[in-house]
């Protein structure tokens, strides 16, 4: 009985049906293990690739948080400016010398052309307008009150 044993495992053996069997086992969980590692690796460099996107999204938003906050006050410095002009503008209106006012005459200008509306008082003469000349304009206006605070003044 030995002898039968002996040689069915020498039948065995060398035809390598046992020893494939081993080895198709072995390999088995080698590629069982691989796959595992191919996936895993796969969702590291999923992982990475995100996280890159991710850092770069954030460093984007970042800057442009900052030139939205640049911006924000710029804008504010443009509204307090306008607000200024449109105040000036309608102060121009209770000027005692807005028949002469040059700022006037250049706000009156059309967007086609640089020529505005002709001064409708006497021209602006460069220079000579004196503490003295303002009284005179005054007075002949007939602002006697200013021009009697002027005279205390002086």
């Amino acid at each position: 009985m030995a002898d039968t044993i002996f040689q069915i495992l020498q039948w065995a053996i060398p035809s390598g049906g046992i020893g494939a069997a081993i080895a198709w086992i072995a390999n088995r969980r080698l590629r069982t293990v691989e796959e595992k590692k191919k996936v895993e690796d796969t969702y590291k460099q999923m992982y990475d690739m995100v996280s890159a996107e991710l850092v770069g999204l954030h460093k984007q938003n970042r800057i442009n948080y900052e030139k939205m906050e640049e911006l924000r006050g710029e804008n504010d410095k443009t509204r307090r400016a306008l607000n200024r002009l449109s105040r000036a503008i309608e102060a121009i209106q209770l000027c005692p010398h807005r028949n002469n006012c040059p700022v006037s005459s250049e706000l009156s200008l059309s967007e086609d052309s640089d020529k505005g509306k002709p001064h409708r008082g006497k021209p602006r003469t460069e220079g000579n307008d004196t503490a003295d000349s303002q009284r005179r304009t005054v007075a002949a206006a007939g602002d006697s009150a200013r021009v009697t605070g002027d005279a205390k003044r002086s």
